[in-house]
């Protein structure tokens, strides 16, 4: 008699992690297959794949907060509305419980709404963060992206012989650019706007009851670069009620120095670029995967703004803006998407129940299970993703958004037209290249771009 995928991996479990993570992956798969085999496909992709990568992540960050002393748990929108929302189905289960003295907060913060609060002045590392982050573009894309109205400096630029739409080619060594930050008038006009900004994110952050004496505050969010964190840093590490602030990523791509020399911590607990392996470069092929899948349905923050009664209450970017409604799109097929990751954790939980296991045992699995659907997608996977997730959109009040899995009747339609150029446009602004070679069906491709992506150094 074939013994089944579950007493295999029952077999194996004893002497390897990996197999472990496999064995309670099974059992989750087997608890829910009746549901599996008639569902929709993209609750399954939630299920199956993303379900197992958030819950292991927020698993390891309950077990973080229990270790670290945390006082406080700040969930980072967007991403954050489906943490905490795994969080409320862990947090009692896990081994290492967590005391009702921690207490949690949603939070409407940014990069857009936490930048300007951080930076009095304007100066070429702005400038440079900005055309990083975003698509380089000239001054005016610079305001906008620090959060500073374009029309206010409009102006002074021109008294410098700067045009606001003209590209930044040479911010270290432009001789108008620098006249312009040099200008005290400009300098005073970028604090005017910082302390305002300062001052609401500030009463912001109180009423989210971030600040304390010896207090320690867990931020939860997908992560990255840790922008967020390094601007709530920059802005009020000075105060004496800063919290000791840890942040407990999803993943890192990188250590800014600066967290060395402040009273802050950042890691990645999925994946961390101090940690280097074949997973994190799986995962690191397309972050906004990750980013939408746990996405809130509301707007991104742009700002803050006082109501009537004196509280501050945060400002969303426009319904009708083009990027948001692009986003609306997409929401009902992540909705779906995202019940079957919900379902997945009450699942994970009742094998939590059963057996109480730590993180460190599902880990290699969960890692392995990222870099199986990152960098091997199937053809299916990919078209499911690429025309029903619809476009995504970044936080900096920007309207540019990206696809991320081009449609193959595009790139075939441009090819058959002799447009190769634009073929290779739709391929490089696709996030998710390994998803848009699979659904080019080119014998090969994808195979040799995975092979030299992980030969790669």
């Amino acid at each position: 008699m074939i013994p089944s995928h579950s007493q295999l991996y029952a077999k194996h479990a004893n002497g390897s992690k990996f197999w472990q993570g496999a064995a309670l992956y099974e059992r989750c798969l087997a608890d829910n297959q009746e549901n599996l085999q008639q569902a929709d496909a993209l609750y399954a992709y939630g299920y199956e794949f993303l379900g197992m990568s958030y819950t292991a992540y927020i698993h390891r960050a309950i077990e973080k907060i229990q270790q670290y002393g945390i006082d406080h748990v700040v969930f980072v929108a967007r991403e954050g509305y489906l943490f905490k929302k795994i969080y409320d189905i862990l947090v009692h289960t896990v081994p290492t419980a967590i005391t009702a003295e921690v207490t949690t907060t949603y939070a409407y913060l940014s990069r857009m709404s936490t930048f300007l609060a951080s930076a009095p002045q304007l100066t070429t590392r702005e400038i440079v963060i900005s055309n990083y982050r975003a698509t380089p573009g000239g001054l005016g894309s610079v305001l906008q992206y620090i959060g500073l109205p374009r029309e206010a400096f409009a102006s002074l630029a021109s008294a410098h012989g700067l045009n606001l739409d003209q590209h930044i080619t040479n911010h270290w060594n432009d001789p108008a650019l620098l006249s312009f930050l040099n200008d005290s008038s400009v300098q005073s006009l970028v604090r005017h706007y910082h302390q305002q900004s300062y001052d609401k994110l500030r009463q912001y952050l109180e009423q989210c009851h971030f600040f304390g004496n010896n207090r320690k505050v867990a931020l939860i969010d997908i992560g990255w670069d840790g922008t967020i964190q390094d601007n709530l840093v920059r802005a009020f590490n000075h105060l004496p009620t800063f919290p000791l602030l840890h942040g407990l990523y999803f993943g890192r791509r990188e250590v800014k120095a600066f967290f060395k020399f402040s009273g802050s911590f950042s890691n990645g607990l999925i994946f961390d670029t101090r940690e280097p392996s074949m997973h994190e470069k799986s995962l690191s092929s397309c972050v906004e995967l990750f980013e939408k899948g746990a996405g809130a349905p509301h707007a991104s923050t742009i700002g803050y703004e006082h109501s009537e009664s004196g509280i501050v209450r945060p400002v969303f970017k426009s319904a009708q803006s083009s990027s948001r409604q692009e986003e609306i799109v997409g929401n009902p097929a992540v909705a779906v998407m995202q019940q079957g990751i919900l379902d997945f954790a009450h699942r994970y939980t009742k094998q939590l129940k059963a057996q109480s296991f730590s993180s460190d045992s599902v880990m290699p699995f969960t890692r392995g299970l990222i870099t199986r659907h990152m960098a091997f997608p199937t053809s299916e996977e990919a078209r499911q993703i690429s025309y029903q997730l619809g476009q995504h959109a970044e936080d900096m009040g920007a309207e540019d958004t990206k696809s991320l899995v081009m449609k193959s009747e595009r790139f075939w339609d441009a090819l058959k037209s002799g447009k190769l150029k634009s073929a290779k446009q739709l391929l490089k602004f696709s996030t998710w290249k390994s998803a848009s070679l699979k659904l080019t069906g080119i014998p090969g491709v994808h195979f040799f771009y995975t092979l030299r992506r992980y030969l790669s150094g």
